[in-house]
């Protein structure tokens, strides 16, 4: 069953970099609120407890996410040019 898991967050983080931009948007829009980077986290430290395997793919798909989010800078633009 473990293993189910291993190969179902391998799947993850190979599918994340390819992402559509809206679904990069929606997964930007979880991670990036700081409550939910400490539940995540905690969540990771907890899984990492347990299975030391499971707990470093999770937190490989976690810095996968963070790395591959769609970071929005909204400011003027030269209308000019």
């Amino acid at each position: 069953m473990v293993y189910l898991f291993y190969v179902l967050l391998i799947i993850l983080i190979s599918i994340i970099p390819n992402l559509s931009t809206n679904n990069k948007t929606s997964l930007s829009i979880l991670v990036n609120n700081n409550i939910s980077k400490g539940l995540i986290l905690l969540i990771i430290l907890f899984i990492l407890l347990e299975d030391y395997t499971l707990g470093i793919l999770s937190l490989i798909l976690y810095f996968t996410i963070l790395l591959n989010t769609i970071n929005s800078v909204e400011d003027f633009q030269d209308y000019y040019n």
